[in-house]
């Protein structure tokens, strides 16, 4: 028997032209520093975070508050929900400026998100590997190639049973966006 994430991976029916570009200079983009080790450490990549007006989000000991969402995120937020079948009320943006820039092993599981969080995510940019390792065993891993204007639906089952990376690839030079899109209890 194979075991695999539950997910769905498609393009998006809409052109995403100029969309990366638009983002960096419209948002507030920040590079968090998580205190590990005794230590603040920086993050490899920049984050945004986008919400409806006086929603809250705690995720590695930060918080973010929703300001309201921008015209350039609301065509976006209405995809993100017709293809998930759910409501949205923010997105987690990182933006990995190469390939030196990454995600650690992790899962969206904050209490925040509920038991089991649908996370829809639009990838922007250059292409880049996502890798899911399975939370019971972590020598079982799946791996997909995830393109430029490409939507991944990680189903309920996959926060709770899964954690996912996205991993350093030195040969990319070009930028990455990642869009999350969220359901805050």
């Amino acid at each position: 028997m194979t075991i695999k994430p539950s997910y769905r991976y498609l393009f998006s029916s809409s052109s995403k032209q100029g969309l990366l570009t638009q983002l960096k200079s419209e948002l507030n983009w920040h590079r968090e520093a998580l205190h590990m080790y005794g230590r603040d450490v920086l993050v490899p990549r920049l984050v945004a975070f986008v919400a409806d007006q006086g929603l809250s989000y705690r995720y590695t000991g930060k918080d973010h508050h929703g300001e309201g969402w921008p015209e350039s995120l609301l065509a976006l937020k209405q995809e993100a929900e017709a293809i998930a079948g759910q409501g949205f009320n923010a997105v987690l943006l990182n933006w990995y400026r190469d390939g030196e820039e990454y995600m650690g092993w992790h899962a969206d599981d904050e209490s925040s998100l509920g038991p089991a969080p649908v996370v829809a995510m639009l990838s922007l940019g250059a292409q880049r590997s996502f890798v899911f390792r399975y939370k019971q065993d972590h020598k079982i891993k799946h791996s997909l190639e995830l393109e430029d204007g490409s939507w991944l639906i990680m189903s309920s089952s996959v926060q709770v049973l899964w954690q996912h990376t996205l991993p350093v690839r030195k040969k990319v030079k070009e930028e990455r966006i990642s869009l999350t899109f969220r359901r805050l209890l």
